[in-house]
């Protein structure tokens, strides 16, 4: 099992309800994908982890670098892991200004 990090810049004008729209519909896709995770959102960037099959988060990385709702995707920690950081989380959205939760996953 593979876990990553990324940050990302959002969208000029990207709102909350945009965001908490994107958290509930990777929560539905994930599910059905095995992977888990957290998505942080300061209001300008996102800070995501994700975990499950390799190949898995390698094609919904490749999807999310596309993603028109943000900008300057950056891949900043890649791992390969045996246990999950958030085994009940299909995707949930952290505090808004706190990251910590999401960084402190990728040091397990």
């Amino acid at each position: 099992m593979k876990r990553v990090m990324y940050f990302s810049a959002a969208r000029a004008g990207l709102g909350e309800k945009e965001v908490d729209a994107i958290v509930a519909e990777a929560a539905k896709r994930n599910a059905l994908h095995g992977v888990t995770g957290a998505l942080g959102f300061n209001g300008q960037a996102f800070c995501q982890v994700l975990e499950g099959d390799e190949d898995t988060l390698d094609r919904l990385l490749e999807s999310i670098s596309r993603d028109p709702r943000h900008n300057d995707f950056k891949i900043v920690d890649v791992k390969k892991v045996e246990t999950r950081a958030f085994p009940d989380w299909t995707m949930t959205r952290v505090d808004s200004l706190d990251f910590q939760h999401i960084v402190d996953a990728m040091r397990n």
